[in-house]
């Protein structure tokens, strides 16, 4: 299903940027929901069977509830879930682009299952639905005890296909975005099978449904209490059993948070990492810690008001480690961006050349003489290093060396930073192959 990275169009540095702030936004919708309603299938299927085999109604009436949140209506997993998952696939294509990654692929895949996953558990919660409005009629006799009995089992069967799916679906969207942001296992990892075994795809997978806990047993707590003045005449036996099972489940997934988040940061790739990286890491335990705050608060003395505290502060969180992801994606894939935007510059002036416009750029001579003489000489030190001793290690990776011009980073400690010259990408390949072409052919 690679078929996508091939219909991507070339995209500007402009347009990459706009990208990844789209991928922020498309996160922020799916990552709330898709955890949210991960913890609610488990929290309602475990509750559900408890409630059967003890015949406690209150865990019965929680099963129905906490599914019932996350989806009130059916289209609800449709906008919140499958057009955000589709739009960051469409994302993603577009930024890896002519790179040997399969995550379009793992991706693509993720959305499928993740459609089947919203069939069911729209089945689930319809049925779950129906089975309380016939927990409460008091008739009896053997058509209605049939019908019951049928409810229940398509209840749990659509249930438990929904949680499987959806199993398989996080898995495909945490493999691919995690090989997204590693280009040095592009070439390498060709199978799904071998992101099996990837560390850190089983530590984001184990944040992830650490989430999905707290997420959904906060959400239920405001939903129930605080959200429009809460659930009217609540019984007070069913209001303590609702405290009970799911504020002890927020607050140890919540604790677990901060060890997760570190490890996070320890198995990135050095590329990956940044300020805005860091930055983030440390707004997301920040908020991990206040939201802690108000669930013990509410575990020891019950506060309305704390309800709503905790679900935001949790949704702050979130965000942040949203744009930790992104963040860390945006720095590892440097490279790669700059050389599609250099097929961008490419792309736009064979267009232009074929409308019979010229599209006006600095040669590579012209740029060396008005940007890099002041600072760079090919065998001496200036400002800057000798071309001699730095060229070398560029000579078979024209990638590389482009990818440095466009965006320079400090190298040398004994040399002050490059200021970042503002070439556009076909300009920067000209000064390249410019100096390249000088280093070899002056005397060694």
């Amino acid at each position: 299903m690679d078929f996508l990275k091939q219909l991507a169009l070339p995209q500007s540095e402009a347009q990459i940027g706009v990208l990844h702030f789209v991928l922020n936004v498309v996160y922020i919708i799916l990552l709330p929901f898709i955890s949210y309603l991960f913890g609610a299938l488990v929290i309602s299927l475990y509750t559900n069977r408890r409630g059967r085999l003890s015949g406690q109604q209150h865990d019965i009436r929680l099963s129905e509830e906490v599914i019932s949140h996350i989806l009130p209506t059916k289209n609800i997993v449709i906008l919140f879930g499958v057009v955000p998952f589709l739009a960051l696939v469409f994302a993603y294509a577009q930024l890896l682009q002519s790179s040997v990654a399969i995550s379009i692929s793992i991706l693509t895949w993720g959305v499928c299952f993740f459609a089947a996953a919203a069939a069911f558990s729209s089945s689930y919660q319809s049925a779950a639905k129906l089975s309380g409005i016939l927990q409460g009629v008091s008739k009896s006799n053997e058509e209605l005890d049939v019908y019951r009995s049928q409810m229940l089992e398509a209840r749990r069967t659509s249930g438990k296909y929904a949680l499987l799916f959806l199993s398989l679906a996080v898995f495909l969207l945490i493999a691919g975005t995690s090989l997204a942001s590693q280009p040095a296992n592009w070439v390498t990892t060709s199978s799904l099978v071998q992101l099996i075994f990837s560390l850190e795809v089983w530590v984001k997978i184990v944040q992830f449904v650490l989430l999905s806990f707290t997420i959904a047993s906060l959400g239920t707590v405001y939903f129930t209490f605080s959200w429009q003045g809460g659930v009217k005449n609540i019984e007070n036996g069913y209001s303590d059993h609702v405290k009970k099972t799911l504020l002890p489940i927020g607050l140890l997934s919540l604790l677990a948070q901060p060890l997760v988040v570190v490890l996070t940061i320890v198995l990135l790739p050095i590329s990956a990492l940044s300020g805005l990286v860091f930055l983030s890491a440390f707004f997301v335990i920040f908020f991990v810690f206040i939201t802690s705050h108000f669930v013990y608060g509410m575990i020891k003395e019950f506060k309305i008001g704390y309800a709503g505290k905790a679900f935001y502060s949790l949704f702050l969180a979130i965000v942040f480690m949203i744009v930790q992801t992104t963040a860390s994606l945006s720095s590892s894939t440097q490279k790669h961006s700059s050389l599609v935007a250099y097929e961008y510059d490419r792309y736009h002036e064979e267009l232009l050349a074929k409308m019979g416009i010229g599209a006006a750029s600095m040669t590579g001579a012209e740029i060396f003489g008005a940007k890099c003489s002041a600072c760079h000489e090919f065998g001496a030190k200036k400002v800057g290093p000798a071309y001699k001793d730095v060229l070398p290690k560029y000579e078979n990776d024209r990638a590389k060396l482009l990818s440095f011009v466009m965006n320079p980073q400090k190298m040398n400690p004994a040399f002050p930073p490059m200021p970042n010259q503002g070439l556009k990408p076909v300009e920067a390949d000209s000064i390249a192959a410019y100096i390249m072409t000088m280093y070899k052919q002056a005397p060694k």
